[in-house]
């Protein structure tokens, strides 16, 4: 059956593994269930520079995260539910589990909770902060819910000087305790750090977690984290907190979400990276608008970053629907005060509620203070683009 819809927002989030779950299901009795699904991204990118270098290769969650999960619900009565969550990224290409998991099986999330309808839940384990909740899954971010998706990702090789890392030595002391993937030369030494989705919308879980959410009341809604760092004697040491308010009234969606994570690669794990973020998303006269503004800060050095997002989506056809965003990065002068121009364009084309394929673009230019990076390939001089031809398939 052909997928309708009459806006971009509805087909991106038809085909976005958190937004529906209409996978296979197995019911464990007449009042819980197990769902059985997962989102599958997969194409070909042509990535170029400016020096004159360019690459193929298979590319892995272009758009969203490949991921498999088990999910489940018990009806516990008197609007009482229990639920859990095991979710992994996957590697399409290698047929593993996704460098992001590092090794980690159920790294992605997994927790158990309880919720009261009408009133609100509470979750205990590895999870994902607010930023994904809202502005990925909520579709409010312009690059998953418009055009460019996690290519289109607020990003940059400056990730060393977020997190206050200068030397070779620091650089691969602090890789283990950082949330960044390292660059290296050619003989393999890490030189430097890709900040890839450094505002953590595309998902930065916090370990040992206490998740409270309320349901909406007048299309308001709230919540806490906290996550316990667990180093004996030191408290603070890789601990984590989240806080957000969310707004939802049909088409439109807001929402203003802070975390901060304490990194063992940023003053031994007193300290790390905090992040805010604010934006909106909403349908006028058939197209699809979005805005974000995101920050990242360094808690112990004062290094800064800040990113200005807009999308615009239009349906072409109910089923041929075309994106465009652009981003403006700024960062201040221990990031070099670094100046990165970001543009992304998406054709997408909905062969059904499950199954999509799409052309994306995305071209990044940076004044020149570090090498342009998309999507952890790092770019031989200050210009960078990718294109990309590729499939998604929900189940």
């Amino acid at each position: 059956m052909a997928f309708r819809s009459n806006t971009l927002a509805m087909a991106l989030r038809h085909l976005s593994f958190g937004i529906a779950l209409t996978a296979a299901t197995a019911s464990t009795h007449a009042q819980g269930s197990v769902t059985i699904g997962g989102l599958l991204d997969e194409g070909i990118a042509l990535y170029r520079d400016n020096g004159g270098h360019s690459q193929v290769r298979m590319q892995d969650s272009a758009i969203f995260p490949s991921k498999f999960y088990l999910r489940g619900t018990e009806d516990l009565g008197a609007g009482l539910l229990a639920s859990f969550s095991l979710d992994t990224m996957v590697s399409l290409s290698q047929g593993s589990l996704d460098p992001q998991s590092r090794g980690a099986l159920f790294e992605n999330s997994a927790w158990v909770g309880l919720r009261k309808v009408g009133i609100g839940g509470i979750r205990l384990g590895q999870q994902n902060d607010f930023a994904f909740d809202h502005f990925l899954i909520g579709g409010i971010d312009p690059a998953t819910g418009i055009a460019g998706g996690m290519l289109n990702f607020r990003t940059g090789s400056f990730g060393a000087d977020l997190l206050g890392l200068s030397s070779p030595a620091q650089i691969a002391g602090g890789i283990a305790g950082s949330p960044y993937a390292p660059i290296t030369d050619d003989s393999g030494v890490p030189t430097g750090m890709s900040a890839i989705n450094w505002d953590r919308v595309g998902g930065k879980r916090m370990s040992n977690a206490i998740k409270l959410t309320s349901d909406e009341i007048a299309g308001f809604s709230a919540g806490l984290m906290y996550s316990f760092g667990e180093v004996a004697g030191a408290f603070p040491n890789n601990s984590g907190k989240s806080a957000a308010i969310g707004y939802h009234n049909g088409d439109t969606r807001a929402a203003v979400v802070y975390t901060e994570q304490n990194y063992g690669a940023v003053q031994g794990g007193r300290s790390g990276i905090a992040n805010l973020l604010a934006g909106a998303r909403t349908s006028f006269r058939g197209f699809d608008l979005s805005g974000m503004y995101s920050q990242a800060r360094n808690t112990f050095t004062g290094a800064r970053i800040y990113a200005l997002a807009a999308g615009l989506g239009y349906a072409l056809t109910p089923d041929l629907i075309l994106g465009a965003a652009y981003t403006y990065q700024n960062g201040n002068a221990q990031l070099k005060n670094v100046m990165i121009h970001q543009g992304a364009l998406q054709l997408t084309y909905t062969f059904s509620k499950r199954t999509a394929v799409y052309l994306v673009g995305v071209y990044q230019r940076t004044n020149g203070a570090y090498a342009a990076e998309i999507g952890n390939i790092l770019a031989r001089g200050k210009i960078q683009s990718v294109a990309q031809v590729g499939m998604m398939h929900r189940f």
